[in-house]
Order: structure tokens, then sequence, then C-alpha cells
């Protein structure tokens, strides 16, 4: 297998799927998260690595386009991600969920890596990541990211939320997948059932800590649901869009 790309066949895990037995949205982002991780170790910038130059990866943004049907629960699939040619300081991955050669999902993250004590974003090349690799010329998900600007608005407010070491990763602050799980978790089972949707956007601003209660508002348009997760402090720090196929529900 090619150094510059990760791939690994496997059966959808009861642990994966939501009440329909469908891969979750959240299981889709885990796994994406997963992916990412153990190919980083490979190329020399997982967890180890990075933390013996005091760094460490944070997602600033994901996107998730569901192509297809979602993979169904024991179904054989096959997960690939493989990194983008990066720049000064951020780092494009890619993913895509494929069932008998037919892409079902695709995503794209942007990183970049962080130091430790400074909380500074750092230039690529500042912390190991092996820039001479082959990068490949494939892209998914391609268009630009939203630029959110979401504004809170007491009548939208539908959640408050305290971060609990359940939250929290090995970055010490709430994990990205995290929060996908607890603004989903603003709706019903029977309100997840009817929704189709086509893709999900997460911006993330500012790392929210252990301890700290978090205001979840979530807006409704024609374009779907959006949401904002506001600090203590009223700073915005995550963003996240659901959009469903066709643009209306």
């Amino acid at each position: 297998m090619e150094e510059n790309v990760f791939e690994t066949a496997f059966a959808v895990q009861s642990s994966q799927v939501d009440a329909q037995g469908r891969m979750s949205i959240a299981g889709m982002f885990d796994l994406f998260m997963d992916m990412a991780s153990s190919h980083a170790e490979k190329l020399g910038v997982g967890f180890d690595g990075m933390h013996g130059r005091r760094a460490y990866w944070v997602a600033v943004r994901t996107r998730l386009r569901i192509v297809r049907d979602r993979p169904r629960l024991a179904e054989s699939v096959t997960a690939r991600t493989w990194p983008g040619k990066p720049g000064a300081v951020k780092c494009d991955r890619f993913y895509t969920i494929a069932r008998n050669g037919t892409v079902l999902v695709e995503g794209r993250t942007e990183w970049v890596g962080q130091n430790i004590d400074t909380g500074r974003v750092m230039k690529v090349g500042d912390f190991g990541y092996p820039l001479a690799m082959e990068h490949r010329p494939e892209r998914v998900c391609e268009a630009p990211f939203t630029r959110f600007r979401e504004q809170p608005d007491p009548a939208n407010l539908c959640l408050t939320y305290t971060v609990g070491s359940r939250d929290i990763d090995m970055g010490r602050h709430m994990n990205n997948v995290a929060y996908v799980r607890m603004l989903l978790g603003t709706f019903t089972v029977a309100e997840l059932e009817a929704m189709d949707v086509a893709e999900a956007e997460v911006s993330y601003s500012v790392a929210c800590r252990e301890g700290e209660t978090l205001c979840v508002y979530r807006r409704r348009d024609g374009e779907g649901w959006h949401f904002l997760v506001q600090k203590p402090d009223g700073t915005a720090a995550v963003q996240m869009a659901l959009r469903p196929r066709g643009g209306k529900e």
C-alpha cells in the first residue's frame, strides 16, 4: 500500500449505526478521525511524534457529503484517506467510504498543528510533517468551506451543555466529534429518521474545556439546519450546518 494513502476494509459495526441501522453522521465523523490518526502514525506525525515536538493536530473545518445511501449494519465497506499537498500552516485531508467500488460518502478536513505550550498554530515544516512525500492530486468535497456568520438569538437557544470528562480528548479539550454528537442530540430519533441529510459541515474556532457550560443555538431555514455553539464569555466556538438533499426538508 502506498504511504500517501491509507485504506481499510471492514464490516459496519453496531457502535457506528443509528436507530435505523445506518452509519450515523457522528459515526462517519468518528471514522474520519480514526483513519486520519492511523495514517498520521504511519507518516510519523501521530500522537507520539507530534507530542515529542510539543504539538498536536487540531481540526479547523470538516465537510462530509453523503453521495448515495449510507452504509448499513454489517455491510462490507472500504474506507480510504489521503492528505492533500499542505500549505504553510494548513493541511487538507480527504476521505471516502465505498461499497463494492462505489463511493457512498466523501469527506474533507482542514487541519493545523498547534503548539501545546503556547496554543499557537505552527508551520507545517516545524512538527515533522513529511513534506517530501508525493501527494496525490485526487480531491473530494472541493467546494470552498462555508464562512459561517451565525448570530445568537435567544429564540433559537435549544440546549445548555456542560462539557464533561466524556468529551475530552488527548489535547485536553472537547473532541471535534463530541460537538457533532451534542448537536445531533438536540433532535429526537423521529426527527433524525425523517432527515435526508446530504451534507454536514462543521467549523471549529475556539477550544472548549472541561467544566464550561455551552449555549447551543439552532435555526432552520430553506437550506437546512444551522447551529452555533457559544462559550460562557460569548465567543463563538463551533458552527455547523446540516443540509438536506435537494436543499429543503
